[in-house]
């Protein structure tokens, strides 16, 4: 792609909502870079649009000339896939989702699924999706597994910066609390739980300042009738949608942010009161656990007007607390990324090849599906082999050095630091910038097992050619989930590098080749047509995946053998994926799972493509129905010299 593309966005670009400032923040960036960009609004009714609003954008695209890069924002395309994919084959289109259509707030069952369906029949038309969390990236994988309409295109996390900022004043003794909400008056965004939770607020030391367009009439009528019939009058002022300079005035003046909403696709009000060292009092609806630090602020869940009354009076009132969350906003201030920043991996996702399936080529392992798979790696990974890491690490002072080999997005970091001790400096490794970046954003403020801070850095290298990675220097190399892509000739280029510098390697969740499912007691369910298929996935492993002819569940043997060979005292642990029948926060997990084999296995025997399909739609409708569960077989390893041992 080169460096310029047609932005389209519903209505008025020039919206101040969080998703029109996120657009416009990405577009001053990239311009900024050199890119040249133009911004095009259309007419009509979005998100449910009418025949204007279908109309506008099929005119938009019309104009384009073939070949051309467009990136569409969901607002503007989720409920028109028939006009994407009109133009999917002439143009090169980028989906920027924020959230998805069908999540947000008072919309009826046939109402969600109809948006749900349609934005995922548009999303298969593109080349790329763009999304502003993980949160949200997590999200399209779940609804991309319950409607069984899997994403063909790369999900890249972008999420939003924030401008530089000076940190607000603290609260003076005896001064008048200044609490700041920012937000659209809509029933998502909860002004009226925040009203029925101040009414309750003992005090009167406080106040509440509302910024925010009226975008629903007959919700901000209630809000005022809210604010009037608890007598709020003097102390909640809705001051409407205003500039930004009255809203830079007002982050800092305030003392906190509250952003009492049900949902939101990342919340960057959240990230642009850190940024002024704000404390926050928020919910955790949609990616609000995510956006808020742990220490920079209060959570409370979405809807519930009395934890957030208590949460606002034990602000109110206690002002260490105040002073710890003031802290808590001032680190986390420290670790937000800039909008250049943003931009920079913005442009790298549209520059990104979308139809490569190679490391050597440099595709992606995406984004979604390592943040899906991170919770079920963190249950099964061996405690005891990071202990003898950590053991072999505290021979190595000051700073001893891992090496992080194919890296992604950091969770064998997050994984490990908290369980070593000692101070640390670690190298993420991997082939791809996007996951990299990523990676470096995660690592932001971790510590190790004793609070001290861990020294990161990074680099884009390709992993075929062992000789080019960065690993002379290291004390450990490690890696997760990784060793069934690789060769027979990598496994014996590894061990013999990391012998020569007399390394230790802690390798985890390497794939045995095996699964299977289990029944709502966890025992083992024996199926021919199981069988069958895992046959075909088993073969699927053996392809060449970047890094040679890959050894799939044959790895781990293979690499411990290798390791016995050169002298390596090797600990083995058994770790397996136990995904539980029923288990409504795995389901997604095991969505994709099943869909990956089947893919796996459509790819490798294509004639039976009818009755691989019959079999996932079986299982599918089995795991959702709480009957199946799923058992995947891992193992772990850490080896070390013999002569250290």
């Amino acid at each position: 792609m080169s460096q310029r593309f047609t932005l389209v966005v519903a209505g008025d670009p020039a919206q101040r909502t969080g998703g029109y400032i996120y657009d416009a923040q990405i577009v001053s960036a990239l311009r900024d870079q050199g890119w040249e960009i133009e911004v095009v609004g259309l007419a009509g009714r979005f998100p449910d649009a009418d025949a204007e609003a279908a109309s506008a954008l099929s005119q938009a695209l019309e104009s384009l000339p073939d070949q051309s890069a467009v990136v569409i924002d969901g607002l503007a395309m989720g409920a028109l896939p028939e006009v994407i994919a009109q133009h999917a084959q002439r143009l090169e289109i980028t989906a920027l989702l924020h959230h998805p259509l069908g999540d947000e707030l008072g919309l009826d069952e046939a109402e969600q699924q109809r948006f749900h369906r349609s934005e995922l029949t548009a999303l298969d038309h593109v080349a790329r999706i763009i999304v502003t969390s993980q949160f949200t990236a997590r999200r399209l994988s779940e609804l991309a597994a319950h409607y069984a309409l899997p994403l063909n295109a790369n999900v890249t996390v972008v999420e939003p910066g924030v401008a530089q900022a000076p940190i607000s004043s603290a609260a003076e003794p005896g001064e008048t609390l200044r609490l700041l909400c920012v937000a659209t008056l809509t029933p998502r965004k909860g002004q009226d739980i925040l009203i029925k939770a101040l009414s309750g607020v003992a005090g009167d030391h406080w106040q509440c300042d509302c910024y925010g367009g009226a975008r629903d009439l007959e919700f901000t009528r209630r809000v005022e009738q809210l604010i009037e019939q608890n007598g709020l009058q003097d102390c909640v002022r809705l001051h409407g949608e205003c500039d930004s300079e009255t809203l830079e005035a007002a982050y800092r003046n305030a003392h906190a942010l509250v952003l009492p909403s049900w949902y939101e696709g990342y919340g960057m009000v959240v990230t642009e009161a850190l940024v002024h060292g704000l404390p926050v009092i928020t919910t955790t609806g949609g990616a609000l656990r995510d956006t808020l630090p742990a220490g920079a602020g209060l959570s409370v869940e979405p809807g519930d007007s009395e934890a957030l009354q208590d949460a606002l009076s034990r602000f109110c009132h206690d002002e260490e607390l105040r002073q710890q969350l003031r802290q808590g906003a001032a680190q986390a201030r420290n670790a937000l990324s800039d909008w250049q920043a943003a931009g920079a991996k913005f442009a790298a996702a549209l520059t990104a090849p979308s139809d490569t399936v190679s490391l050597r080529a440099g595709s992606q392992f995406e984004s979604n599906w390592l943040a899906l798979r991170e919770e079920a790696d963190v249950v099964s990974r061996s405690q005891r082999l990071a202990a003898l890491a950590s053991e072999w690490l505290s021979a190595y002072t000051p700073t001893p050095l891992i090496a992080d080999l194919g890296c992604g997005r950091g969770s064998n970091l997050r994984f490990l630091a908290p369980h070593l001790n000692g101070q640390q400096r670690w190298k993420l490794i991997d082939h791809d910038a996007i996951l990299l970046a990523q990676a470096r954003q995660r690592a932001a403020g971790l510590s190790n097992r004793r609070g001290q801070p861990v020294a990161v850095e990074s680099h884009c290298v390709s992993l075929e050619a062992l000789t080019d990675v960065p690993l002379d220097d290291a004390h450990l190399v490690t890696a997760s989930a990784l060793l069934d892509l690789v060769s027979q000739q990598w496994i014996d280029a590894l061990v013999a590098r990391i012998a020569g510098q007399q390394q230790a390697l802690l390798i985890a969740l390497s794939v045995t080749g095996e699964w299977h499912f289990i029944d709502p007691h966890g025992a083992p369910v024996v199926d021919d047509e199981d069988h069958w298929l895992l046959a075909l996935f088993i073969a699927h492993q053996h392809r060449n995946k970047g890094l040679g002819d890959a050894l799939g569940g044959q790895a781990h043997q293979a690499l411990v053998s290798e390791l016995e060979e050169a002298d390596y005292r090797v600990e083995q642990a058994e770790t397996p994926w136990q995904l539980a029948a029923g288990s409504q926060k795995l389901q997604p997990l095991m969505m994709a799972l099943l869909e990956g084999w089947a893919e796996a296995a459509t790819e490798q025997a294509p004639e039976a493509a009818a009755r691989i399909a019959t079999w996932l739609q079986q299982r599918q409708q089995a795991v959702a129905n709480g009957k199946l569960g799923i058992w995947v077989g891992h193992r772990d390893l850490f080896a070390m010299p013999q002569e250290e041992a």
